[in-house]
């Protein structure tokens, strides 16, 4: 590749390094904001579908107005569990109410929580590199020139660096905390769906035998 193309390449990158840094956090965000809002929906949707299995039962659990949503969940999950371990020929009554259930996308409904929350975990490393990138850039654009040294160009390549580097831990720092937060919340809606579809792949799977 033609070394002007690359010169012209960094002289890009450096001019535009804070606008990449905040675009990358503009992306952060949207993952956060659709990892949120998409474990709320599976959520939601899932103790549903365990109220709908139920039914027809006259001891299952009642809703508590003071239980979080997971807990209603795990609730649920426990008591067909403990319902089919304890008298297998309830098994044929969860599969009817289970036939309409098990052709919902529910399965898999998880899987694009999982990619976000990946791609969002990777960007997070993303930002102390962008800050290390705009340092290095910085300083090779403040190089010797023509055996002189540009005493105002360095102290902007400086500048430049600090700020980079300070902006992009930030960024970093912040994402992190928030990612340690989400991350309980993504891998219980994972659990709990994991569960689920043993439930109703055991209960399938006997009644049909």
């Amino acid at each position: 590749m033609d070394g002007s193309v690359i010169q012209s390449l960094f002289s890009f990158i450096t001019e535009n390094i804070f606008v990449i840094i905040f675009l990358f956090a503009a992306i952060e965000v949207v993952l956060i904001i659709m990892i949120t809002l998409l474990s709320k929906k599976h959520e939601t949707i899932l103790s549903d579908v365990c109220d709908n299995l139920m039914k027809g039962f006259t001891d299952a659990p009642d809703k508590d107005s003071e239980q979080t949503i997971n807990e209603r969940i795990q609730a649920a999950l426990d008591f067909i569990r403990r319902k089919v371990t304890q008298d297998p020929s309830v098994k044929y009554e969860f599969a009817k109410n289970a036939k309409n259930i098990s052709k919902r996308p529910l399965y898999t409904r998880h899987t694009k929580i999982e990619i976000y929350t990946s791609v969002m975990s990777t960007l997070v490393q993303v930002f102390p590199l962008l800050g290390i990138l705009g340092t290095i850039l910085a300083i090779a654009q403040s190089a010797v020139q023509g055996g002189k040294i540009d005493v105002s160009t360095l102290s902007n390549a400086f500048v430049l660096a600090m700020d980079t580097t300070i902006l992009g831990i930030s960024f970093s720092i912040v994402f992190m905390v928030i990612e340690s937060i989400l991350w309980p919340k993504v891998e219980r809606v994972i659990n709990e769906s994991t569960n689920f579809k043993k439930i109703i792949t055991d209960v399938s799977v006997s009644s049909n035998g």
